[in-house]
């Protein structure tokens, strides 16, 4: 049975020096010392005269399992070349790398990160040939535990340093000395370890404004944030939108805090995409991506369902492309001659006819909501819209308490609404007479730059916004950047060309600063003012939606029957 494996820059050897280092993947390293003075110097001269860096991983028995041809640029082609198991791997690899003709023998930025995934105890490197002196000059490295965000403390610390000879002595460090280093520090967080990749705005509050929403999408979609990397840049670049030297950062602080995931603030394109794929060598995903992950998961009815896949198809059709090597050229023609069609076409093919059977239903359901909307038309309709988690399912369950209705779902996390929940509520007349029916929808919360996929998607439902007879914007004046969220929803509705009356309902007024109140007043004189979860305000909101917006409808019956 072969012990090792020889991989990496493979392609043009010849037979004689595959030979050789076949022959060193066989030859056993002593478990009591790091490595084999002899068959070091032999690898050394395989360097030289490749003119490579060659790499060994050695298991805790001493045995080579992998012999890596070429510079150490891309983890996962390693671990899959590595033989066996990850439990037949071990957690005591040791890594010797022969650094070539290169006189640094400290590890590059993208050599660390390699390293990292790995996790080897200790990690050799030493130079293909001897100075001058004859003292052929070593380093012998481990892995440094991750420190608080930010730090600059390199990944990789320099246990010793001196002659290949006297290192390849010192005995490797046991295991569970050395377990935990370079992982992250437990946390006791379930779910996946997230890495937010973020390009900033030079205004340090807005900038926190940004990843503080960024981190609650991540925490709503079921996962952890672990860290953040930052770069204030301008003008992006247009291959990757940040730098390389900040993506070698941000590669490196993901495998020292354990992040399995790296998701950035923005949408990428597919070329975007696989270039921060590559550079990172971690799987990425976008703002967009998450958002309707989020949706995916908060997606309770068949509609909600519906319209969730139909985005989702929609933003994946473009980026098939590198998800996967699966995707090369199928046989064509009678007995499978010919070049045929690829995978991805196929997949194309398929996904596009999956797209427009979602499409019809979708449009079946908004012909469906209409005729419902039809049937409510005597009645005034009102809908709650605003950003996400401001509260408007809060207000709508304040609104309808006593009533003996069902509670809609109201958390406290982005998005734990997507389906419309209309509710009948009553007006009660507080000079005594006769009580004022209207119906109320709670409809899905907005956010900033919300996927084109997503919004088309959700045109059927955002329908019952567009025809309501007025909106309510409800906002948390406990939050900071209530004005840009109002802003936005303001945006968003004019790009729907929602000319429905609108009207401000600021939320929370038992946690804001007073003002928050008067800022409120600035921007809507109108306003009204309630905390949904006290019920303070809720009285005069109710006075107000007797008489607004005003239905015509509504006037003509009232002079019909002379009141």
């Amino acid at each position: 049975m072969r012990q090792g494996v020889l991989s990496g820059r493979t392609t043009g050897l010849r037979p004689a020096q595959r030979r050789r280092l076949e022959r060193l993947c066989h030859r056993r390293h002593p478990e009591t010392s790091v490595a084999e003075w002899l068959c070091l110097q032999r690898l050394a001269a395989e360097s030289q005269e490749l003119g490579l860096p060659l790499t060994l991983v050695v298991d805790g028995r001493g045995l080579c399992r992998l012999l890596w041809v070429g510079p150490l640029e891309e983890s996962g082609r390693l671990l899959e070349a590595l033989p066996g198991s990850q439990r037949r791997q071990g957690s005591d690899l040791r890594l010797i790398s022969c650094c070539g003709r290169s006189k640094h023998l400290e590890p590059s930025q993208q050599e660390a990160v390699v390293g990292l995934d790995l996790k080897p105890l200790v990690w050799l490197r030493y130079a293909d040939r001897p100075d001058r002196g004859g003292s052929w000059n070593a380093l012998l490295l481990a892995s440094q535990p991750a420190g608080s965000p930010g730090d600059a403390t390199p990944p990789w610390a320099v246990l010793e340093s001196g002659d290949l000879a006297q290192l390849c002595e010192q005995p490797p460090p046991p295991a569970a000395a050395t377990e935990g280093d370079g992982a992250h520090p437990s946390d006791g967080a379930s779910g996946e370890r997230v890495l937010l990749l973020a390009l900033t705005p030079g205004d340090r509050a807005a900038a926190q404004r940004l990843i503080g929403e960024l981190e609650g999408l991540v925490r709503s979609a079921g996962a952890t944030p672990v860290g953040v990397v930052e770069q204030r840049r301008s003008p992006q670049a247009p291959q990757t939108i940040w730098g390389e030297g900040k993506l070698a950062e941000a590669a490196l602080e993901a495998r020292r805090l354990g992040a399995s995931l790296v998701v950035t603030d923005r949408e990428l394109t597919p070329a975007q995409g696989r270039n921060l794929e590559r550079l990172l060598d971690l799987p990425v995903h976008d703002r967009s991506e998450l958002i309707l992950d989020i949706f995916a998961q908060r997606a309770a009815s068949a509609a909600g369902r519906l319209q969730v896949e139909l985005a989702q198809l929609r933003y994946r059709l473009p980026r098939l492309l590198g998800r996967g090597r699966s995707l090369s050229r199928q046989g064509g023609g009678i007995g499978t001659r010919g070049p045929g069609e690829t995978q991805l076409e196929k997949d194309r093919r398929v996904i596009a006819r999956r797209i427009e059977r979602l499409q019809r239903e979708v449009r079946d359901l908004g012909a469906h909501r209409a005729r419902l909307r039809e049937g409510r038309s005597t009645l005034r309709r009102l809908a709650l819209v605003g950003y996400t988690n401001a509260g408007k399912s809060s207000l709508l369950n304040a609104l309808g308490k006593g009533q003996g209705r069902p509670a809609v779902l109201a958390e406290n996390k982005l998005f734990a609404t997507l389906d419309p929940t209309t509710r009948r509520i009553e007006l009660p007349d507080p000079t005594g007479g006769a009580s004022q029916a209207l119906l109320v929808t709670d409809t899905v919360g907005f956010i900033r730059d919300l996927p084109p996929p997503l919004l088309e998607a959700f045109r059927s439902t955002l329908e019952e916004t567009l025809s309501a007879d007025g909106l309510l914007l409800v906002v948390d004046l406990s939050d900071p950047s209530w004005p840009e969220q109002r802003r936005t929803v303001h945006t968003i509705l004019d790009t729907l060309g929602c000319q429905s009356p609108r009207r401000l309902v600021a939320n929370q007024i038992d946690r804001c600063a007073a003002p928050e109140l008067e800022r409120a007043l600035s921007l809507e004189p109108d306003a009204l003012f309630v905390s949904a979860t006290d019920g303070l305000g809720l009285q005069h909101l109710r006075q107000t939606l007797r008489q607004w917006p005003d239905n015509p409808d509504l006037q003509k019956e009232h002079q019909e029957t002379g009141e």
